[in-house]
């Protein structure tokens, strides 16, 4: 793998939003499904690793806590479970457990939703390369998902900086679909806004329906 030219291609691409930049980019022989299968990969193992060391971190401090708490005068029974947790290292376990799952179903992810983008923007009336789009959408996720993952190491000013490099991210697609599928402005920000609507709708009615159910165990 050339990482001189991946770590080019990612940082050209986070850094020169437009179409010029994305119309180079899918020009390159490298623009091809398997790179961008290669680079999700990359990137989730990286994302698993530091996520793993944060949990590492975690566990530390929760023990710390747990230790503490364990002195207070509890229940036996809840003696025990924290000795359970502090001997068990349920946690770091989970955590492990997750990380693996995320390296994973992180390809079949990234399949799944470029597909859906591929499907709408066709059914748009775009016109474009499936395995091109993919490459510009990995060469645009791959990075952004490692910086999320380091600024996970960050309280509070982390999580608000990747909201921000999230936002940024959507506008770098919509660069992205505009370019692979030859679509107008006005499309190509419906291809991106589409999938978020579904999904925000899809979490509000589920939202609905929890609230529902429980105002009608309160009501019983």
């Amino acid at each position: 793998m050339d990482f001189a030219g991946m770590t080019q291609t990612w940082i050209s691409v986070l850094t020169g939003p437009g179409e010029e930049v994305f119309e180079r980019e899918q020009a390159s022989p490298n623009a091809t499904l398997s790179t961008a299968l290669i680079w999700t990969i990359l990137a989730a193992v990286v994302v698993a690793v530091l996520g793993f060391v944060q949990s590492l971190i975690f566990a530390s401090s929760a023990a710390g806590m747990l230790g503490t708490i364990s002195q207070m005068d509890l229940p036996p029974e809840s003696q025990a479970l924290i000795n359970q947790m502090m001997a068990g290292g349920l946690m770091t376990g989970l955590s492990g457990a997750g990380a693996f799952l995320g390296i994973i179903l992180s390809p079949l992810f990234f399949l799944i939703g470029v597909g859906i983008i591929h499907l709408i923007a066709n059914v748009l009336g775009g016109q474009g390369d499936f395995g091109r789009y993919a490459y510009l959408s990995a060469a645009i996720g791959a990075p952004v998902s490692i910086l999320n993952a380091f600024l996970g190491f960050i309280p509070v000013v982390g999580g608000c900086v990747g909201f921000l490099l999230l936002i940024y991210s959507l506008v770098l697609n919509y660069f992205a679909i505009k370019v692979s599928y030859s679509l107008s402005s006005g499309r190509a920000i419906a291809v991106i806004l589409i999938p978020v609507i579904v999904v925000l709708g899809g979490v509000l009615c589920i939202g609905f329906a929890v609230a529902a159910a429980f105002a009608g165990m309160g009501a019983q």
